[in-house]
Order: C-alpha cells, then structure tokens, then sequence
C-alpha cells in the first residue's frame, strides 16, 4: 500500500498543477494518512521549484517509512535437531498452538515454527555446490605444495595456471579456506645446511629446561640493517603449522647497503643501542672492538654494581663477533659469552624488537 501511494505521489509531484506564488504547498510528511501545510515563496522557476520540493519532502519521506524493514525480517537461520524437536513437542504432545509457541519462544519466526510442524524430519539446505570436484581439489593441493613459486602464487594465478581461469578467484579461495590453507606472511631465515641443522638442535636440547630467571640474565644483542625504498611482504598459502615448511619461507641474504644500528635488552629491561656512522666503515673485529664493545662492558659492569644483575652476553657468528681477537678482548674484560648456533636470528627474541621498529 505504501509503495503504491509512494509511487501516486510522485506522479502528481512531476504531472500536478503548480501553484501560484506566495500559495500554501501542502506537503505530506510521515504516515499517507497525516499532512502539515507548509508555506513557501516561490521563485522564478516556480515548476522545477515544486517539483524538487514536494519530491524531497514527501516522496523521500514515503519512501523512508516504507522501506523500513520490520523487526525480525532479516535472514532466516535454519533450526537445530534439538530446535525443530522441541517445536514438534509443544505443538503434538504439549498440544499448544502455533501462537501459543511463538509466544513462549519468541527466538523463532512463525514461518520456522509452521516450517517444524510441517516436516517431521529437519531436513537441511544443501546449500550452493561446490565448483571443485573432489579431484579438482586434490590436485590443486597438490600443485600448491610442490613449490616455492606455487605457494606464492595468487588465488587468480591458481586458477589461470592449474585450470585455464575456467573458476574464478572466489572459487579457489573457498577450496582453499575449507581444506585449512590461509595466505600469510612468508617467514623469513637464512639458508641452512644439515650440519647448521644439527648444531641447532643440539643447540636447544641443552637450553630446553631453563627457567625464566636464567634466560633474564641474557643480555640479548644484534645489529639490523635500515634499507631506504619500498618494502613488500611476500604472501605465501600454507596451512596451519606450515610456516617453516622449505616451500613456504624466504631466505634471508646477508644485505649490502643501508645504515646499521646495534641495540641490546635483557628480561624486561632495554640496553643502550649504537647508530653506526658510515665513517666508521666496515664492521670488522677492529671497529666492533672499538665502538661496541667498550658498550657491552660498561652495560654488564653497571648493571653488577648497581642491580647485582650478573648478565652474559648473546651475540651471533658474524665475523666481526666471532673474531679471535674479538674474544681475547671480551675475556680480558671479564664478559662471559653464550655460545650461539650459527644462522639462527629466528633464536634471538631481539629480532621482534626489530620487526616492530
């Protein structure tokens, strides 16, 4: 009924008389049923003026009144087992009404309560077919956990490249989704060899029980390289568990240029950080000996003197570190160091540190 009256009202609104100026418009506002007369001088286009008046000030506001959806007119969700059962047991056994149901069980439209009655069994919407056969997903699987180069292709690049684009992107992503894969960020790590591999392992079953004392007493160190241009995440489709899997990381290069900033914390507790300065040159044994380690020394004898803390240093197999005259300087100055597996930055907490920066 409003939308027919909605509909009447903006063809007498375009084809109508218009009135003569300084002449009261009526313009309906709220219910078909209700009016208030408003007054307004017309101008010089008095027709377009009208038109434009009553078309905003009536139609808009019939149109707004009879488009508003009722309360609990929105999607229907489907009835449980226990759901329809219980419906069927106040209608057949308890003998209420339909109304009586509705009633007591508001939750549920009347259409699902007569839908109940109705059907003896809950019979369920199979819903929309999938697009992939059972086969078709196998394969894709497949495909996508053979390489590195196919873990990092795209949902539209699947479908173009594994079935000639014949399924569009939504397709492949549901498969996908519903089989557990997600795209994520690709982890990062350096390339290993199987004798790093062990050394690694041997590395944390000897670690594996200490408390969180110990690890407090760790003065976590490392340098990160600060590279100018555009950064971009590269996004691989594994499953959950799979961030280490060969075909899903990116290997991680020593990098060449930029601007290095040493940095170091222990427990809750932040060091004092270094911005190498590009006179400074190459970080080898001499400079590292130089410019950092006269900061590691102080940090730990300051931190003895003042808190009592007795803190061992972590820090990697670069060359500079692992320099023999880089230890006879940090024994001489009293500096016990933790012995560190090489390639294993994912092992030192301070790398978060330097994603979040």
């Amino acid at each position: 009924m409003y939308l027919w009256w909605v509909g009447k009202v903006c063809i007498l609104n375009y084809c109508g008389s218009v009135p003569k100026e300084n002449t009261p418009c009526h313009v309906p506002v709220g219910r078909p049923t209700t009016g208030v007369s408003s007054t307004f001088q017309m101008p010089e286009d008095a027709k377009t003026s009208n038109f434009i008046a009553n078309f905003r000030y009536s139609a808009f506001q019939h149109i707004a009144f009879a488009m508003v959806r009722p309360k609990g007119s929105g999607g229907v969700r489907q009835l449980t087992e226990a759901e329809h059962v219980r419906i069927r047991t106040l209608f057949f056994d308890a003998g209420l009404s339909k109304a009586e149901i509705y009633s007591r069980l508001p939750q549920f439209s009347k259409a699902q309560i007569r839908k109940a009655i109705r059907q003896k069994e809950l019979k369920r919407s199979p819903g929309r077919p999938r697009a992939l056969s059972p086969e078709q997903e196998e394969e894709l699987v497949e495909f996508v956990c053979a390489s590195k180069k196919n873990r990092r292709m795209t949902f539209l690049e699947l479908s173009v490249t594994l079935f000639s684009a014949i399924f569009g992107v939504w397709a492949i992503k549901k498969a996908l989704y519903r089989l557990g894969f997600r795209r994520r960020i690709a982890r990062q790590k350096p390339p290993l060899s199987e004798k790093n591999r062990r050394a690694r392992l041997e590395w944390a079953r000897e670690h594996i029980n200490w408390t969180s004392e110990q690890w407090s007493r760790i003065l976590w160190t490392d340098e990160t390289w600060v590279k100018g241009g555009h950064h971009r995440r590269q996004y691989v489709t594994r499953r959950q568990g799979e961030e280490w899997d060969p075909t899903c990381i990116v290997e991680r290069h020593q990098r060449k240029r930029g601007w290095m900033f040493w940095g170091c914390f222990h427990g809750s507790t932040k060091g004092p950080g270094l911005l190498w300065e590009k006179e400074w040159g190459k970080i080898n044994q001499q400079s590292y000996c130089e410019r950092i380690v006269p900061f590691i020394d102080g940090w730990i004898r300051f931190r003895r003197q003042n808190y009592g803390e007795h803190l061992n240093l972590m820090q990697d197999g670069a060359p500079g570190h692992a320099a023999a005259d880089t230890k006879a300087e940090l024994e001489a100055r009293g500096v016990q160091v933790l012995s560190w597996p090489a390639y294993s930055p994912d092992l030192n907490p301070i790398e978060m540190c330097w994603n979040w920066m």
